[in-house]
């Protein structure tokens, strides 16, 4: 049991040095626990070296710890975290994959602060934009047009259904289209 104690402590000095911005040190006190007999910790260790790489915008080495971590934990932040590691790494496929399981997994458990889906949709939408993936964001787009269908014009109603209030969507949305293909886009919205 001490020694469960031990890497228990040692992750908590990993997630402290993340919080902190102290990357290098969190991968550092992480990355000999990433292969532990134990999932949890093993989860831990995973989650914590793969933020720590991504953070650090070393996104192609972040991969294989976040793969790990949504194996072990299988939670929706998880899928979230490797599906932006994944575009920006120039992986697409991969991106894509990973952020389907968006859909299908749960928040983890005591995670008080989870962004829900349409956030998170919204989120990634303007990461393939960055990174040049158009087509692809606006396959996202068009989800997130049919969301914002569903739930009206009110942007209260949208902010409390986890949307972007319309405007701010609008002006990242917008830049995907030739100016009159916008205006034929958008009149589902308003209409």
């Amino acid at each position: 049991m001490p020694f469960i104690l031990f890497k228990n402590r040692r992750l908590n000095k990993a997630t402290y040095a993340l919080n902190s911005g102290k990357y290098q040190q969190a991968l550092k006190l992480a990355q000999p626990l990433v292969n532990s007999r134990n999932n949890e910790i093993a989860y831990r260790a995973n989650f914590i070296g793969g933020l720590a790489l991504y953070k650090r915008k070393k996104y192609d080495d972040s991969l294989p710890f976040l793969e790990k971590a949504c194996q072990l934990g299988n939670y929706r932040h998880d899928w979230y975290n490797l599906a932006m590691a994944s575009v920006f790494a120039g992986k697409l496929t991969e991106a894509d994959e990973a952020f389907k399981n968006i859909y299908r997994t749960n928040v983890q458990p005591g995670y008080v602060y989870a962004v829900p889906v349409p956030g998170l949709l919204f989120q990634y939408m303007k990461a393939l934009k960055r990174n040049q993936f158009i087509d692809a964001a606006i396959t996202r787009a068009n989800e997130l047009k049919q969301m914002y269908v569903g739930v009206g014009s009110d942007t209260t109603k949208q902010v409390q259904r986890g949307l972007p209030a319309y405007p701010a969507f609008r002006v990242e949305v917008e830049s995907l289209f030739h100016p009159e293909k916008f205006i034929v886009w958008e009149k589902d919205v308003k209409g």
